[in-house]
């Protein structure tokens, strides 16, 4: 790597992005979720009947449990890592 890389390889210290969930950050989300439910993953909410892989990852989302983070990169070429738990969803 160059020397100039070796400052962004780790995440910013203070965040500068919005603390809301995008809905194009909703969608991979979700969509990632699904896909590891569908393979068996472990299911971190009660299921109340749910079968249907998205509608347990939207039921997790809803509750906060994803156990998945979001990365964020800014144009300067750093990133903010972002766990799901911590973004509104509003």
């Amino acid at each position: 790597m160059g020397a100039g890389r070796e400052k962004f390889d780790k995440p910013n210290e203070v965040r500068v992005t919005t603390p809301y969930l995008t809905k194009y950050e909703r969608a991979r989300i979700l969509g990632t979720r699904a896909l590891q439910i569908s393979m068996n993953a472990p299911i971190l909410v009660p299921l109340e009947g749910e079968t249907d892989p998205l509608e347990i990852a939207i039921k997790e989302l809803s509750q906060r449990k994803i156990p998945l983070i979001i990365r964020r990169y800014l144009p300067d070429g750093s990133f903010e890592d972002w766990s799901v738990s911590e973004l509104k969803t509003d």
